[in-house]
């Protein structure tokens, strides 16, 4: 796929650059050593080439050439001491920083790429092609001893405070795709005007009303895990029109699996089996769809139910689980409202999960600071992640370059290498000299 002009890795550069000039005429009263959009790139320059130690090479590299990678694919006119960084970034409204994921994703749509996580809903009142929605939330950041002001605090049995930042994610998925799109984020905190301790519900909530006002013509369908299958949330989908799948547990939805069970009993649900896969690798498949249900017992929210059991070739149970939607769900559609339920898992594995173990170093301590550090850390490491994305999908030189190498894992350490002992041109003259199998395996 030929690269467009707006989503190259110099156009991406330049519009971080753009948004974060615009950050620093904010705080253009005050006077500073260093400007705060060199503090900025040289932040997302770590965490795109995953090296916590980038800015001391780059120094070296400076000292030895009088100039250095940060200053020719970044445009870094200075390089910030770690502890200057750190400083000034504890400073930043996360907001701004933010504020890059919805111009990436924007410019994402206008190519036409994000049409490719739409998923089909074949038939039913609620026909059409969806944005599917994974919201989850995870923990980056836990210590007994290290907290600023923004922590969460969790006490355990023995009595100690355990300080820790968690972050809710939106990220598109799609049944059947293994890559996922990060759409935006939410760092749980105090918020003006509530009580100390934030949680993963309040922050999903205010993290779909973001989604929606930035995106309104988005049509989206939310999927998530039991937390988010209450009434309060529901609501928040309801009003921001946006559909749901989402997984309902037996010990906290009792009202609801009580009407469950009756309704059975007095034979007024339905029921799908199927099988899938070749002969050797047969799957089955039952389901229940359980129309007109309440969500707790005061009746204020009334959804559908489907519940499904997968068995393997031998017969084993490998899954159970069950939704609560407020789709059409028919025998028609059964499968496919499953698997947008079933598909929630990708953002532990494909971004989480990469995020923590797979060269991001999401939960590396680069400095916690006493407001706003560890959240500004949290959206530069989420940025490099979308722009690896970008790049993956569109720059034919990366993905030469990555061919060339192998492994994710791999290119990302040869690409902390080269940065740390070579000076380059620019990103492009990089990507040349790696993507050429001749010039890399003699480099």
């Amino acid at each position: 796929m030929r690269p467009l002009v707006k989503l190259t890795f110099e156009a991406m550069m330049s519009r971080l650059r753009v948004r974060f000039n615009g950050l620093q005429r904010i705080e253009a009263n005050r006077t500073y050593n260093y400007d705060l959009s060199d503090i900025l790139m040289s932040g997302v320059a770590m965490f795109f080439f995953q090296d916590p130690s980038l800015l001391a090479f780059q120094e070296r590299l400076l000292r030895k050439h009088e100039r250095c990678n940060l200053q020719t694919m970044f445009g870094v006119k200075a390089i910030p001491k770690d502890s200057q960084m750190r400083e000034r970034l504890d400073e930043v409204e996360l907001e701004g920083v933010r504020k890059v994921l919805p111009e990436l994703f924007e410019q994402m749509r206008r190519t036409g790429w994000v049409s490719e996580w739409r998923n089909e809903l074949s038939e039913g009142r609620n026909k059409g092609l969806y944005y599917l929605c994974a919201f989850d939330g995870s923990d980056y950041y836990s210590s007994e001893k290290i907290r600023c002001e923004k922590c969460l605090e969790r006490t355990n049995r023995s009595g100690e405070i355990n300080y820790r930042h968690t972050v809710v994610a939106g990220t598109l998925v799609k049944q059947g795709k293994r890559e996922i799109l990060p759409l935006d984020a939410e760092i749980c905190q105090p918020q003006d005007g509530h009580e100390k301790q934030d949680c993963e519900s309040e922050a999903g909530k205010r993290l779909l009303r973001r989604i929606r006002s930035e995106h309104p013509h988005l049509g989206l369908i939310v999927t998530g895990d039991d937390l988010y299958s209450r009434v309060p949330f529901v609501e928040e989908c309801q009003k921001a029109r946006a559909h749901y799948v989402l997984v309902a547990k037996p010990e906290s939805h009792q009202e609801l699996f009580e009407w469950v069970e009756e309704l059975e009993q007095m034979k007024e649900i339905e029921e799908v089996e199927w099988e899938e896969g070749p002969a050797c690798r047969r799957k089955s498949y039952r389901a229940r769809i359980v129309k007109e249900v309440p969500l707790r017992a005061d009746g204020k929210v009334w959804v559908t139910y489907v519940e499904v059991w997968e068995w393997n070739k031998a017969g084993k149970q490998v899954y159970h689980n069950g939704f609560v939607t407020d789709l059409e769900v028919t025998k028609g559609n059964v499968r496919e409202i499953i698997g947008m339920g079933r598909a929630k898992w990708k953002i532990e594995n494909e971004q989480f999960n990469i995020q923590k173990n797979h060269g991001y170093h999401l939960e590396h301590n680069y400095g916690h600071g006493e407001k706003n550090l560890s959240g500004v850390f949290y959206y530069l490491n989420l940025i490099a992640y979308l722009m690896h994305i970008i790049l993956e999908k569109g720059d034919r030189e990366f993905q030469k370059a990555r061919a060339t190498v192998g492994s994710r894992k791999r290119f990302w350490e040869e690409m902390k290498t080269l940065m740390r002992r070579l000076l380059w041109e620019s990103w492009q003259h990089l990507m040349e000299f790696v993507g050429n199998e001749e010039d890399y395996s003699t480099g």
